[in-house]
C-alpha cells in the first residue's frame, strides 16, 4: 500500500510539474498595456522618390482569453495607435498655364518641371486594432501558437494647416506565428513573426482643403487664379506587410520587446480630380489624373508593456 501511495504522489507531482511548464510556454491571458517609441519612414521609390518620416511615440492595449483551456485554445485583441510630427522631403512641381482653343477661358492647366522641396513639423497619426484566433503547441523546451484572424489600420498625414490631409485604411489577414522558450531564472522569452495580406486600401486625398491661389504673369502666358480642388480618392488591391519582435520580461509584469514593421503596398488605379481656374476674369474647370504610387514604410519601435 506504501508503494502504491508513494507511487502516486510522484505521478501526481510530475504531472503537475509537467502543466505547469506547459503553462508556461502556453500564450498568457490577461491584459497588457505598454507605450513606445520609434522611428517611422513612409517612401514611395522612383525616379522622384519621396519620403515622410520622423520619430514617433505609441500607446497599446491587448487583451486575451482562453477559448478552452486543455486543448490550448485562445483568443486576443489588441489595439495600437502611435503619433509624432514628421518631415516630408520630396518633389513640388509649378502650376502653368498653356494655349488651348477648346478650353473656355483659352488655356489648359498644366505642372512645370519638378524641383526638390521639403516641409517639417507635419502631424502624423495611426490607429490599429486587430482580432485573432490561435492554438499553442506546447514540446519540452518550447511553444509555438500560430494565429490568424482580422485587421484595421488608419494612417493620417497632415500638411501645414490641414490635418488629416491625406488618409489610408487597410483591411487585412494576419498570418502569425509566437515561439517561447524558458531562459535564465525561468524567464520566458517569446519571438514574434507575422506576414499580413492586405485585402483592401481606401486612401483619401483631401485638395480641396488646399484652398487656392494666385500665379503670377510670365514671359509666355498671362497671371491666372486657382479657385480650388476636388477631393480625390484610391483604390489599393495589392499590398502585404512583415512584422517580427522579440520580448523579454524584466519582471513578473514588465517586459521589453523591440520591434520591426514593414508594408509594401502597389500602385493604385488612375483616379480624377477637377480643378477650377480662372484666366482673364473666365473661369474654366479640368480634370486631372492622379494615382497612388508603389509605397513602403519601415517603422522600428521598442516597447515597455506591463502585463496584470
Amino acid at each position: 500500500m506504501k508503494t502504491l501511495v508513494l507511487a502516486g504522489l510522484i505521478a501526481l507531482s510530475s504531472s503537475r510539474a509537467f502543466a505547469q511548464e506547459s503553462d508556461s510556454l502556453a500564450t498568457p491571458t490577461g491584459h497588457e498595456v505598454s507605450g513606445s517609441v520609434g522611428r517611422y519612414t513612409y517612401a514611395e521609390p522612383s525616379a522622384q522618390s519621396i519620403s515622410i518620416h520622423g520619430l514617433k511615440i505609441g500607446g497599446e492595449y491587448a487583451g486575451t482569453l482562453s477559448l478552452d483551456k486543455w486543448r490550448h485554445w485562445f483568443a486576443r485583441g489588441d489595439v495600437r495607435s502611435t503619433v509624432g510630427n514628421t518631415t516630408y522631403d520630396g518633389w513640388c512641381s509649378p502650376f502653368l498655364i498653356t494655349p488651348d482653343s477648346t478650353s473656355p477661358n483659352g488655356y489648359a492647366l498644366d505642372v512645370g518641371d519638378a524641383s526638390p522641396c521639403s516641409e517639417n513639423g507635419d502631424r502624423d497619426w495611426y490607429l490599429e486594432a486587430r482580432g485573432l484566433v490561435g492554438k499553442d503547441f506546447i514540446a519540452h523546451a518550447w511553444g509555438l501558437s500560430p494565429q490568424t484572424g482580422l485587421g484595421v489600420r488608419h494612417l493620417s498625414n497632415g500638411l501645414t494647416g490641414v490635418a488629416g490631409y491625406r488618409t489610408d485604411t487597410y483591411l487585412y489577414v494576419p498570418f502569425g506565428v509566437t515561439a517561447r522558450t524558458e531562459v535564465a531564472s525561468r524567464r520566458v522569452v517569446s519571438f514574434d513573426v507575422e506576414y499580413d495580406r492586405l485585402l483592401h486600401g481606401w486612401q483619401e486625398t483631401r485638395d480641396s482643403q488646399l484652398g487656392g491661389g494666385d500665379i503670377p504673369a510670365t514671359p509666355t502666358a498671362p497671371a491666372f487664379t486657382i479657385d480650388g480642388f476636388s477631393d480625390v480618392s484610391f483604390a489599393q488591391h495589392q499590398g502585404w506587410a512583415l512584422r517580427a519582435g522579440a520580448k523579454y520580461p524584466l519582471t513578473r509584469h514588465w517586459s521589453v520587446e523591440p520591434s520591426y514593421i514593414h508594408w509594401s503596398v502597389s500602385a493604385s488605379p488612375v483616379n480624377f480630380e477637377s480643378v477650377a481656374f480662372t484666366v482673364n476674369n473666365i473661369t474654366a474647370e479640368e480634370d486631372l489624373g492622379a494615382y497612388e504610387p508603389v509605397n513602403h514604410t519601415n517603422e522600428f519601435f521598442v516597447r515597455l508593456g506591463f502585463h496584470f
